[in-house]
């Protein structure tokens, strides 16, 4: 996902009325607030901090540049291209609706999950795929059938039998074994049942997004917490025998004293690991196999490791490089309140929150007169129930918006589908929720105002991005002549002093440094390195680390140009061998050596120039005395 320029973020301070509705600015026809300055200022201030007029202005002009790159990427029509648009729905359904905001049951919420983190629960499943939008009658038919399978289980092998002949997941042909898990690692309803349920038995049918589970929990254990481990990995593709021998083999010779990243390098099997000696990132439930787990979990001391252990993916020697227990509450709140944001989970239950909106926006219904619309339409299809007078009737008003069975019809899936007064019934409750979320949608950035500004900052900067990328940066990369230019008339900006070209050798073993450095160095490989490099053996080039950079002189310890010569082995402040290859005068670096530095420059000449050119364009005018009442304020 691409980063967004944020201009603003966190809340303001609320000032009285006249200061939020005064005009500190304006661009043309379009005004900015006081309100909307002052939200974008704050973002990077304490608010006990006193505003100083010159910092705010000089701020105001820099807002009045971001204000007129985002309207020229709107005349550009870069706000209605249909990737902006869904770019921006993304970005916008990851942001929390206000109206969820609950402080009370949030608090509530969060020390219940931290609740169920310490413990973590084996299960397994049986899964009934059911849509969302399934008729009440395959509804029923699930959930009886599941009901009824609940009762016959009295054995952890009896559900294992009935999910692999039943259940309709992936893991059926396992018995529907999901292993181990903890809190925030399944959807909501199916962590509840499984957290609900005592160990050895069967929860009850459970509804989530996927369809109905039934839930049997194996075992329940306090959390292990997370461990951060290496290891060796032999894999079973040679076969499990030849996987094993190797890994003996290495587990011997790491006990004699072999060096552990050297033996991952050459030998382990992991190649997303290996060339780092075998290093995993933290882990704890779901985030590495079980099997690897219990065998990590197992070791106490760091730097201990374990003999070769077999897992279903191959064989592997452990090593643990760290251990930690789960967190306390107020360390770990702060990341379970992300989860749960990042996860959609209400603090307000559905039907809490739709009575509390309800509320809030006068919803007025007569439950009589829904009860006849839906005898009236049952057993009819859309195009007939359309074309009766019932289709104008009222179903129900919610802010001052009136719902009619028109409009609910509208929304039904088919055409010549004769819906029942059961499924009539269920999707009108869908069509209501809908209906008064979509209004909560529609008023929050006027009824919660910096939820409003939120918005407006997500999509201008995303417009900033894209015009940015038009007007600047893509423009620098094409323009190479350009580029050139620009740094040949800045030339003395990027004077460096005297450097040293080196082959530089950092991650070395003693001895093999040793031995490297006691060999002559041919006077072909100052031009040449890698004909050098060829030479060495290849224990030499697997324990050795190379690079060639150059080096300010004064990066290196006791050199003096009038003493060394070329072939010679420095040491550098990194305590690096460095191979000299020539001395480099001091004065300009060249433009291939700090491309990526001089292309930043010309990008921000060219910002500078099309910034000038939009002022000239523009009709700009600043309010100071608005914004000198500000700063009394």
């Amino acid at each position: 996902m691409r980063v967004v320029f944020t201009c603003f973020l966190l809340a303001f301070p609320f000032f009285s009325l006249k200061a939020q509705q005064s005009i500190v600015a304006t661009v043309d026809d379009e005004a900015i607030s006081a309100q909307e300055l002052l939200y974008a200022f704050n973002k990077n201030r304490s608010k006990a901090q006193s505003i100083a007029y010159d910092s705010l202005y000089n701020y105001l002009q820099q807002y009045i540049n971001f204000k007129l790159k985002v309207r020229a990427a709107r005349n550009a029509g870069l706000d209605t291209a249909t990737a902006f648009q869904e770019e921006l729905k993304g970005y916008i359904a990851q942001v929390r609706k206000p109206y969820l905001d609950n402080p009370e049951a949030e608090e509530a919420l969060l020390k219940e999950t931290y609740r169920r983190m310490q413990t973590e629960i084996n299960a397994a499943h049986i899964l009934l795929k059911l849509s969302p939008t399934a008729s009440p009658a395959d509804t029923l038919k699930a959930y009886t059938f599941l009901d009824s399978l609940r009762n016959t289980i009295g054995s952890a092998a009896e559900f294992q039998e009935m999910a692999r002949r039943f259940s309709e997941d992936g893991s059926a042909p396992t018995g529907g074994q999901l292993g181990w898990f903890g809190a925030m690692h399944m959807v909501a309803p199916f962590e509840d049942a499984a957290y609900a349920t005592e160990k050895g038995k069967v929860s009850n049918v459970v509804r989530s997004n996927f369809g109905y589970h039934l839930v049997y929990v194996n075992d329940k254990r306090p959390n292990r917490g997370r461990v951060k481990t290496s290891h060796l990995f032999f894999s079973k593709q040679r076969g499990s025998e030849a996987a094993k021998s190797r890994a003996e083999s290495i587990y011997d010779s790491l006990k004699n004293g072999a060096d552990w990243n050297v033996m991952a390098r050459k030998y382990s099997d992991d190649q997303g690991t290996k060339f780092e000696g075998g290093k995993l990132p933290w882990a704890g439930s779901r985030q590495l196999p079980d099997d690897y787990l219990d065998i990590a979990f197992e070791l106490n001391t760091p730097g201990e490791w374990t003999t070769p252990q077999e897992t279903q993916f191959g064989w592997h020697i452990v090593r643990l490089d760290d251990k930690q227990p789960l967190e306390p509450y107020e360390v770990k709140k702060g990341e379970i309140s992300v989860l749960l944001k990042r996860m959609g989970r209400s603090v307000l239950e559905e039907d809490k929150l739709l009575k509390k909106l309800k509320k809030e926006s006068n919803f007025t219904q007569s439950k009589d007169s829904l009860e006849i619309i839906f005898n009236q339409i049952s057993g009819l299809d859309k195009e007939q129930i359309l074309s009766t007078e019932v289709a104008n009737k009222l179903l129900f008003t919610h802010g001052g918006r009136p719902a009619t069975v028109a409009r609910f019809v509208d929304q039904l899936p088919g055409f010549n589908v004769r819906y029942t007064k059961d499924q009539l019934i269920e999707s009108y409750f869908r069509f209501e929720k809908n209906f008064i979320i979509a209004h909560e949608d529609s008023i929050a950035p006027t009824k919660y105002p910096e939820y409003g500004f939120l918005l407006k900052e997500y999509e201008e900067g995303l417009l900033l991005f894209e015009i940015m990328q038009q007007k600047v940066w893509n423009e620098a990369v094409g323009d190479s002549l350009g580029l050139e230019a620009y740094y040949q008339k800045h030339k003395k900006k990027y004077n460096i002093d005297e450097r040293v070209q080196c082959l530089i050798i950092s991650n070395y073993e003693a001895s093999a440094l040793q031995h490297i450095l006691s060999k002559k160095v041919p006077e072909e490989a100052l031009k040449n390195p890698e004909e050098f490099l060829s030479q060495l053996t290849e224990s030499e080039t697997e324990a050795l680390k190379f690079a060639k950079r150059n080096l300010l002189v004064s990066e290196l310890s006791n050199f003096d140009p009038a003493k060394n010569q070329p072939g010679d082995w420095l040491i550098s402040e990194q305590n690096n061998a460095c191979l000299y290859l020539k001395l480099l005068p001091a004065g300009p670096q060249p433009l291939n050596e700090i491309k990526g530095l001089v292309m930043s420059d010309y990008q921000e000449q060219l910002d500078k120039e099309w910034v000038k050119k939009l002022r000239q364009d523009a009709k700009v005018k600043i309010n100071k005395q608005a914004l000198k009442a500000l700063v009394k304020y």
